[in-house]
């Protein structure tokens, strides 16, 4: 996720030309950065620029941003592997939870998707995996729209009881939080929570320790789809909520499509990012804050 909004670049790459504000000598930068960085992975421009992109050409936050990245998925590798999506730990994930892609962007130029509960049942609701898979569709977002403007969630509390609550994981959620705040290339804008009930407080008392202040003030809440339609055009919202985009089931379909499609980058990547700490260039001595500090 962006840690500024500094100026953005106006030179593009000409080896990455789907990225308009990404300043071409800023990548170069990126790239002679990573060859004094013996640890990480070798990156592609495309991926340096989506780096850059979310951090609006500024070179600390992209750096810190690659480094969470790489390590928050050598670390968290109960959350970066297996990620088959015809697994059955995650086809059962799937059967939880729907997810989609909506189309279209607001004004500003911000894509969004949003997510919801497919069923209240609770025998099979394994939170790690359910945020694993969540993970796997939010990656695969950001590599079909990571140079939007910006970024919006939605998220759909209904049918959220508490026998959800007694199954959640905390350290799943402080895994993946500190993934989608501090390592995600994205330009987080806001965030939906739509259909809340008063269990919302009980949920954010859970949640709030692992969420940065700004990210906490980019959070709305919808009890009603009014206030929802202030805020997201018609024509991006699912019919239920009044909108024109399709049904749920809809856009749940056309997202899944996509999963599929993408099942071998899924497998790919696995082990593409990862960080080789034997070769990671010791902080000079007195140096204070870690990548965790």
């Amino acid at each position: 996720m962006h840690k500024t909004s500094t100026e953005r670049g106006e030179n593009q790459p000409a080896d990455v030309p789907c990225w308009p504000q990404v300043d071409a000598e800023c990548l170069k930068e990126i790239k002679q950065w990573l060859i004094a960085q013996p640890h990480l992975p070798a990156l592609e421009d495309h991926d340096i620029a989506l780096f850059l992109h979310a951090n609006y050409n500024n070179q600390q936050a992209t750096q810190t941003t690659i480094e969470n990245y790489c390590t928050s998925r050598t670390n968290y590798r109960d959350f970066f592997t297996d990620r088959d999506i015809c697994s059955d730990p995650v086809q059962t994930a799937l059967t939880i939870m729907m997810f989609g892609i909506l189309p279209g962007e607001t004004k500003e130029g911000y894509k969004m998707v949003y997510s919801r509960l497919r069923t209240t049942d609770t025998t099979h609701f394994n939170h790690p995996q359910i945020l694993k898979m969540m993970t796997m569709c939010m990656d695969l977002w950001v590599k079909l729209e990571g140079n939007a403007n910006g970024h919006i969630l939605l998220s759909d509390m209904q049918g959220i009881h508490t026998g959800h609550m007694t199954k959640f994981n905390m350290g799943a959620v402080k895994k993946q939080s500190f993934y989608f705040q501090e390592a995600l290339p994205i330009r987080l804008k806001q965030i939906h929570f739509i259909n809340v009930s008063s269990l919302m407080n009980r949920l954010m008392f859970l949640m709030r320790p692992f969420m940065r202040k700004d990210v906490q003030e980019m959070i709305n809440m919808h009890v009603t789809n009014d206030t929802l339609h202030s805020a997201i055009p018609l024509e991006s919202l699912p019919n239920e909520y009044g909108g024109k985009a399709g049904t749920f089931e809809e856009l749940d379909r056309a997202f899944k499509e996509k999963l599929y499609a993408h099942r071998d980058w899924f497998k790919e990547t696995e082990d593409k990012y990862l960080v080789d700490e034997s070769k990671r260039v010791p902080k000079p001595k007195g140096f204070l804050f870690g990548l965790f500090g």
